[in-house]
């Protein structure tokens, strides 16, 4: 990619309501400027975040999930600014295909990350000739090297249909209209070194259970969690989701291949979200993983009852150091 960015800055944060979140600190993009077939956006990478830097042997490196968020916010970002979507619309993710293009480039350097994202339009839904969802792809370069890419299916909706849909749905699975909170029962959580965290907080996996080579565990909805729940929700939202995949596919790792986790960091998630994650229903993680010469490959889902919320495929691979380690 070769994106003259003369006017784009790094000074600021765009507003917050622009990507859907409530704390600034949460917010990554500083610019963006339209392009015949997209735009381009400009984004700020914290070098120290108590959720994004919170890995096992990462700390020197940007995580993978920070460029997903910043693509995230990328889309929402276009479709208000670029689309004219309306800031009550209500946004439905559909599908997600991550690849990092180099790991050197998520190094991090002595200074916050600049990061150049371009998006471009390769697909858009309409009704009645209005467009109501996109297919993005997206492209992040970071210091002027090409870091990752993603292809990412989204929609929107006005609040009003969001509201029937919501309601229609949790009627048919027995649940009251309005969505609840439920106490969180005690569970065996998982120890954070197990799939790849420090922090015990940022480990959201418990009552594991391994049956062959697949490993189901429970996944953690913690709504006070200031990144993965920055803003009330009435699901279980896309990010919490991402993170849960990874983390089962990184303890599959560990626990069917012996892989340490310190080593593994995610290269590329492919993931549909078919149905609402509802909070007062067990979302179980799952993986089926299997070994290469690279790392990992974990075939994931997220289920509630017999219902399979999302499904995809995750990918870990050695950290760079340890590779050149390996052929030393």
């Amino acid at each position: 990619m070769t994106v003259a960015t003369p006017t784009l800055t790094f000074d600021r944060n765009i507003p917050r309501g622009l990507v859907h979140r409530e704390s600034i600190a949460e917010v990554f993009l500083t610019d963006a400027q339209p392009t015949p077939d997209g735009a381009i956006f400009a984004a700020q990478l914290p070098r120290n975040h108590s959720y994004f830097s919170d890995h096992r042997g990462t700390a020197t490196t940007y995580d993978p999930l920070l460029l997903i968020e910043v693509f995230r916010q990328v889309a929402i970002y276009y479709a208000h600014s670029f689309v004219g979507v309306a800031r009550s619309e209500k946004f439905i993710f559909g599908s997600a295909d991550f690849t990092i293009a180099d790991a050197d480039t998520l190094r991090i350097g002595q200074c916050p990350g600049h990061c150049v994202i371009e998006a471009r339009v390769i697909a858009d839904k309409r009704r009645d000739d209005q467009v109501i969802g996109l297919t993005l792809e997206m492209v992040a370069e970071i210091e002027g090297h090409e870091a990752a890419r993603e292809i990412m299916v989204y929609q929107w909706m006005p609040a009003p249909v969001w509201n029937r849909i919501r309601v229609r749905g949790r009627e048919s699975l027995g649940l009251p209209a309005e969505p609840s909170i439920p106490p969180q029962p005690p569970v065996a959580r998982m120890r954070p070194g197990s799939v790849g965290r420090h922090n015990p907080r940022n480990a959201i996996l418990a009552n594991p259970v391994l049956t062959g080579e697949e490993l189901t565990a429970l996944t953690i909805i913690d709504t006070d969690h200031p990144s993965l729940f920055d803003h009330a929700l009435d699901h279980v939202p896309g990010m919490l989701q991402f993170e849960a995949a990874r983390q089962v596919a990184m303890a599959a790792a560990n626990a069917v291949l012996g892989l340490d986790t310190s080593r593994m960091v995610m290269h590329r998630l492919g993931i549909e979200f078919t149905k609402f994650g509802e909070f007062e229903r067990d979302t179980i993680a799952r993986a089926t993983v299997t070994g290469d010469t690279d790392g990992a490959r974990a075939r994931v889902s997220l289920t509630q009852g017999t219902d399979v919320i999302a499904a995809g495929d995750v990918e870990l691979r050695f950290r760079p150091a340890d590779i050149r380690t390996m052929v030393q």
